[in-house]
């Protein structure tokens, strides 16, 4: 739905408007408005022109579809989902397959700002293009297929291209980018795991991120009793503090980030990093009911009874798909696998 009215951003003081076509609402809206009718009450920044609302959109209607089971509700929102994906297509502003920041914190870090290829950004729109090939595979729309799995694997080749550096993800592909360590690099690949999907990237270089992840911004942080710190320094094991956020604490960024470490078999870093925040929020702070959005070193808080920490259902979800891999009988080449494995330690 558009919306044409006009109002001024308080981060620059630009014209914006409440709700471009195409794009997806940051929010519905506020009860002391007309929420459902009027959306957008946030006006911090102008967010039609965001990078990762349109992208999230998509992977949870795929999510609520892998909950549900319901491939009514999924054939339902195939037309929405098409049209959300147009958007974040055209910025790819150099036509190399990947969506682009325009150097503003134009996504859900909204003091951090980001430029061209992004690891948080890139990540979620890759995740997209995943979820929007199984699902044209399952309503058989071959052409849409075939589009969007061109684009992901032209996606894939230049997010790995511009971003990997062997041990994580470049913040962005801007000039200073490899110098930080963002804990919510691994987004996107986190949520298609969760969903059991195909990832854009292989176990191998998730692993090497997460274990990146897991010993500079969970344990040089606090000794690693505060969960995973955004942002840190690579050159120096520091915290990035050129801006509030990266130098926060999120918790349910910190809950995903341990969802994705069980899903890489990473249980003890996963519960270790998922540990320090509920430590911090639960028996530190007695946040429990009122949980915050974000945290700093010396245990100030803010935004509280927010709601992105209700990730830590991300965890459950984790532990109960790893709960069904364990399980599962094994196969025929599973035993085999393990007959020849007994046969060579015998041997030596």
């Amino acid at each position: 739905k558009q919306d044409d009215e006009a109002y001024l951003d308080i981060m620059d003081k630009l014209p914006s408007r409440r709700k471009a076509p195409g794009s997806l609402p940051h929010d519905i809206g506020c009860p002391g408005d007309e929420p459902f009718t009027k959306l957008n009450a946030y006006t911090l920044h102008d967010t039609s022109h965001w990078k990762d609302l349109n992208v999230k959109f998509i992977l949870q209607v795929y999510r609520d579809y892998v909950l549900s089971d319901d491939r009514d509700f999924l054939h339902r929102m195939w037309p929405y989902c098409r049209r959300a994906m147009e958007l974040p297509i055209s910025q790819d502003t150099d036509n190399d397959g990947l969506i682009d920041n325009d150097g503003t914190a134009d996504q859900t870090y909204d003091a951090w700002p980001v430029k061209g290829a992004s690891a948080y950004c890139g990540g979620l729109f890759l995740a997209a293009l995943q979820v929007m090939c199984t699902v044209a595979a399952m309503e058989e729309d071959t052409a849409a297929a075939a589009r969007y799995s061109e684009l992901l694997k032209r996606g894939t080749a230049t997010y790995m291209a511009k971003l990997w550096n062997g041990k994580f993800f470049n913040y962005d592909s801007d000039k200073n980018g490899a110098e930080t360590i963002q804990a919510d690099q691994l987004a996107g690949h986190g949520y298609l795991r969760l969903c059991g999907l195909p990832s854009y990237l292989t176990s191998e270089v998730a692993k090497t991120a997460l274990h990146t992840i897991f010993e500079n911004n969970v344990m040089r942080f606090c000794d690693g009793n505060m969960g995973a710190v955004n942002g840190v320094h690579a050159s120096t094991g520091t915290v990035d503090t050129t801006n509030m956020m990266s130098q926060e604490v999120w918790t349910g960024v910190t809950y995903l980030l341990a969802s994705t470490m069980m899903e890489e078999d990473m249980l003890e870093e996963g519960f270790q990093t998922a540990k320090g925040i509920y430590e911090s929020v639960y028996n530190r702070l007695g946040l429990g009911f009122q949980t915050p959005e974000a945290l700093v070193g010396s245990g100030a808080y803010r935004a509280l009874a927010y709601m992105r920490p209700l990730a830590i259902w991300a965890m459950h979800m984790a532990w109960k798909r790893r709960s069904a891999r364990v399980e599962e009988p094994a196969t025929a080449a599973d035993e085999e696998e393990a007959a020849e494995e007994e046969t060579k330690e015998e041997e030596q």
